[in-house]
């Protein structure tokens, strides 16, 4: 009796340690066991490939099937509902030891109110059909298992991960599964390239990571100081040039702008784009590339957020710009003046400048930028962009400001549209012109009054002449009610345009109107505008070069290349003065200047006019300069 009674208590052990033995372990690793056989069957997987071994396991513990019973299709996109399946399968193998769901009404219903129900997901998806990015995938993924499932095995810094920030919706994800080992991205710099579509064959290395821990992979990503050289050489290819494009297919402005993902996602200053209908980009090899379009844009900020046709681009690791502080080393990269690829050094003046009306909390800079930097990259020293240069004081020096990079955060990022659906004010603003024709003579001038009807102290007008040779320019003051007076001095004989542009604070062109100008034979041998004045140009038969005229004194230039002028010096000197003479000026005054050039200076006995010629630069040449003065 006692004997059976021991093989009682024996067999009750035994069957003890057989169920726990076979009992599966809540919450665990070990969960995920082998379900299946592989037999090499999937044709398009050979043994050869990166990711072989994986697919192989993940088919053995029943988490991926092939598309076929013989072919798995590695390069084929997973869609939304299939990474929501997977994640839903890897959830309740871990916690259940088992998976046993079959599918619903769509099919992937059931995963899906499983992964809400288990907080997988937060919320449902509008399209589960479409293909999920390496974004959606991070964010679906790192809720499948459990922090302590996840392991930090590797020293990843915030921020590291070139394209990928910690502030983005999906950064905690994408910064969890790197550190786990679940992810290791692509390349030296291991960028994640987040807006990417993800195969299956990736898939299948993540999730055998997820589910076998000796499948994880170590490394480690640290932020290291880079010397100036560095900065140039890695940051500037990522900086490009933009132009942009009226609907008539005529460029306005240019400014600046820099990628901060591969496949072409790229920022600049929203009054870069204000009221194009197109624009091309210039990268630093010389490559054009068309902007596809926008996806979002801040008028307040000054921010916009572009797609760039093509792919591959270089690109900029997005920085924290919360944590910059006064007095941090910084680079400022653009395209000041159309000058490509330029970099300045500098520091942070003012890591929070406020303005009374402005919402943006602006970084204040001393690197130097200039008309074209808009759109530009502000880098610290760690090669991260924290910052858009976006304006300067022109009044003062290196006082300049960049829009933080953290309020890009605010842009969204789903779909873009063509640059042309963007609200423009282009169309809003006026510039009028006195008179749209106007006829001087040589030497000569003629006021026209331009007027601003905005009313807008920060805009500002300029002008360009079709043909310099004809006619030159000078600009008077503006008046209290926004007229200002532009003076068109004749050159030479012959016909040409004005063209006057307004300009918005930021050196967009908001509206032009055009003069078109004659400039008619001087018949006298006087200065059109001085009867009493021989004109130098008639006396030694040589054409005016240029002509400025200065309102605030009422003086008058005129300059004539030597060059040009076919009488020696001594004799021209001379013999204009003994003409002035003849006509009623005596001289004044006599000397030699600075450089070593003699000087005259004449009055007019009754008139009082006072004329001072003599040797002058002018642009790349020696010219003869006759100063007038009523």
């Amino acid at each position: 009796m006692k004997k059976r009674i021991v093989s009682v208590m024996m067999i009750i052990i035994l069957l003890a340690g057989i169920l726990s033995f076979n009992a599966l372990a809540a919450g665990s690793l070990s969960n995920f066991t082998k379900v299946n056989t592989y037999n090499g069957q999937f044709t398009d997987v050979p043994d050869l490939q990166w990711y072989a071994g994986e697919v192989q396991l993940v088919y053995e513990y029943g988490l991926i099937n092939g598309i076929t019973d013989t072919t798995f299709e590695p390069g084929s996109y997973l869609k939304l509902s299939e990474a929501i399946k997977l994640a839903a399968v890897l959830h309740s193998i871990y916690n259940t030891g088992t998976s046993t769901f079959v599918n619903g009404d769509p099919w992937y219903q059931n995963y899906v109110d499983y992964a809400l129900e288990n907080g997988i997901i937060s919320s449902g998806y509008a399209n589960y059909d479409t293909y999920a990015t390496r974004a959606d995938f991070a964010l679906i993924f790192a809720n499948a298992l459990p922090e302590e499932a996840l392991t930090p095995i590797n020293d990843i810094d915030i921020n590291v991960i070139p394209d990928v920030n910690v502030s983005y919706s999906y950064g905690p994800a994408v910064y969890l599964l790197y550190r786990a080992g679940v992810l290791t991205g692509s390349g030296e710099n291991h960028a994640y390239k987040p807006n990417d579509k993800i195969r299956r064959s990736e898939v299948a290395a993540i999730a055998a990571r997820m589910a076998n821990s000796s499948y994880r992979k170590s490394f480690s990503m640290a932020l290291e100081e880079l010397a100036s050289t560095e900065i140039a050489a890695q940051c500037s290819p990522a900086v490009f040039y933009i132009e942009v494009y009226d609907a008539s297919g005529e460029p306005f402005a240019s400014g600046s702008g820099f990628f901060i993902e591969s496949s072409g996602l790229a920022v600049t200053n929203y009054h870069v784009i204000e009221g194009a209908a197109s624009a091309v980009i210039m990268t630093t090899d010389n490559a054009v590339y068309d902007v596809a379009g926008v996806y979002d844009y801040s008028e307040e900020y000054d921010l916009a957020l572009l797609q760039i046709d093509g792919s591959g681009f270089p690109f900029l690791p997005v920085g924290d710009s919360d944590t910059v502080v006064s007095g941090a080393q910084i680079y400022a990269i653009g395209n000041p003046q159309g000058l490509v690829n330029t970099i300045s050094q500098g520091i942070v003046s003012n890591a929070a400048r406020v303005f009374s009306d402005s919402i943006v909390s602006y970084i204040q800079i001393d690197a130097a930028i200039s008309s074209g930097s808009s759109g530009g990259a502000l880098v610290n020293t760690l090669g991260q962009v924290i910052g858009v240069t976006t304006a300067t004081f022109t009044a003062g020096q290196n006082l300049n400001l960049a829009v933080p990079i953290n309020l890009m955060q605010e842009l969204g990022k789903t779909s873009y549209t063509p640059l042309s659906s963007i609200d423009s004010h282009t169309g809003d603003y006026v510039v009028n012109a006195s008179s749209s024709n106007v006829t001087v003579q040589v030497s000569g001038k003629k006021m026209v009054t331009i007027n601003d009807p905005s009313g807008d102290p920060d805009f500002s007008v300029y002008y360009e002449i079709a043909d310099e040779s004809v006619v030159a320019c000078s600009w008077g003051d503006w008046e209290d009610n926004y007229y200002c007076p532009i003076y068109i001095i004749g050159l030479t004989e012959g016909s040409t345009t004005v063209t006057v542009y307004l300009t918005d604070e930021w050196g967009n062109d908001l509206a032009e109107t055009t003069i078109t100008v004659t400039v008619s034979e001087n018949t006298t041998a006087y200065y059109a505008d001085y009867s009493t004045t021989p004109d130098f140009g008639d006396y030694t038969d040589t054409p005016l070069y240029y002509a400025s005229y200065y309102p605030y004194g009422d003086s008058m230039d005129y300059y004539y290349r030597l060059d040009d002028i076919e009488m020696n010096i001594d004799d021209f000197m001379d013999g204009y003065g003994e003409l002035l003479e003849s006509n009623g000026f005596y001289l004044d005054d006599s000397f030699i200047d600075d450089y070593g050039n003699p000087v005259m200076a004449y009055e007019h006995a009754d008139s009082g006019l006072y004329i001072m010629y003599g040797i002058s630069d002018c642009d790349d040449f020696t010219c003869l300069l006759i100063y007038i003065i009523p």
